[in-house]
């Protein structure tokens, strides 16, 4: 049970130790103290940075406890001509996460993007389409059993205005594709933890309001729908942004029966020109934290990479980005001391 670290006296409420609370979150590791709130803290991880990049690799296998593969698993990655599954890379990772105790957290099983050049040719109607789907999945859940345990089965699959995204699956199934594929990952492993993941999914709106409506709706039909992942991609230069909306809204989800994982958490700061950028950054990260901490059905805060020098917004955005924990030196932000000190205290 997650708990804050307050100690009740004669009705008052102590914050006890100040300073040598101050000494702890600095020699303790995120992971550390996220152990004592029994929640998984994570970031996805690169293959490649993982074994070129000695800092990298230092603060994956120190600082979390849970990592999601983010670019490996991917279809185009895992199955690069139909039937010829490539596991090297994901196997390895497995691992060296085995090796240091980290749980991971399979990243996408169905989505409609990252897609080899073959589906487009071999997917041509439901038939088709349900068999390549149905395989993809069965094949990736079945070879990690025991190994790999959570996943997100079918990401993004919504668009901002509520209808469902325009993909092959969609085409070809139509919005059936959705509960199969929890059927199938299910089928695969009985034990595993099935979530949808998606972006902008944080808070109330067109998008997340009919997201759960679905989800719902599948779920009370049997669905094995486990947990809803919110990505929680942030601008800090967008104003919408409301930790007691993101609370509401967590709240909404857990009593809709779902667990929930923070998922994909970033936060740019290309469009926020002023000296105040580092302040907000931390301060979005430590509201998205507590508000973690304060559901119970929360039970995984995951970063979208480690140092701002592994991310894809300094790759497809912009190099003044810069959404991470460590920057690209490996040196803490200041984010990432307030996510310590939200662990703590």
């Amino acid at each position: 049970m997650k708990k804050r670290k307050w100690i009740w006296i004669g009705g008052a409420i102590l914050i006890i130790g100040i300073a040598i609370g101050g000494y702890l979150m600095e020699k303790q590791t995120l992971r550390k103290l996220a152990e004592n709130d029994d929640l998984l803290i994570g970031s996805s991880i690169r293959y490649d940075a993982l074994l070129e990049d000695d800092t990298y690799q230092r603060l994956a296998t120190t600082e979390f406890s849970s990592w999601t593969i983010e670019n490996e698993m991917k279809m185009d990655a895992m199955q690069p001509e139909q039937g010829a599954f490539n596991f090297v890379k994901v196997d390895e990772m497995v691992q060296m996460a085995e090796e240091h105790d980290i749980k991971l957290r399979g990243h996408v099983l169905v989505w409609g993007e990252a897609l080899p050049e073959w589906v487009s040719q071999q997917v041509v109607d439901r038939a088709s389409a349900e068999q390549v789907l149905k395989t993809h999945i069965q094949e990736l859940v079945k070879h990690y059993k025991g190994s790999i345990d959570t996943f997100d089965v079918v990401n993004e699959a919504w668009n901002d205005d509520g209808t469902l995204r325009d993909t092959i699956w969609l085409r070809t199934i139509g919005p059936d594709y959705i509960p199969l594929a929890f059927q199938w990952a299910r089928e695969a492993n009985p034990d595993a933890k099935l979530y949808y993941n998606d972006y902008g999914n944080e808070m109330s709106n067109a998008k997340s309001e009919a997201m759960l409506e679905a989800l719902s709706n599948w779920k009370k039909d049997g669905i094995p729908i486990d947990g809803i992942g919110m990505q929680t991609h942030v601008d800090a230069a967008d104003s919408r942004f409301s930790k007691n909306r993101i609370q509401e809204w967590f709240t909404r989800i857990e009593d809709a029966g779902f667990d929930i994982a923070v998922t994909e958490m970033d936060v740019k700061l290309q469009n926020l020109n002023n000296g105040d950028a580092k302040n907000v950054q931390a301060e979005r990260f430590g509201d998205v934290m507590e508000v973690c901490l304060d559901t119970p059905a929360c039970g995984e805060f995951t970063v979208w990479g480690i140092s701002d020098n592994h991310s894809w917004v300094t790759e497809q955005e912009s190099p003044n980005g810069k959404p991470l924990l460590f920057d690209e030196n490996g040196q803490p932000k200041k984010a990432y001391n307030t996510l310590k000190r939200k662990l703590l205290f």
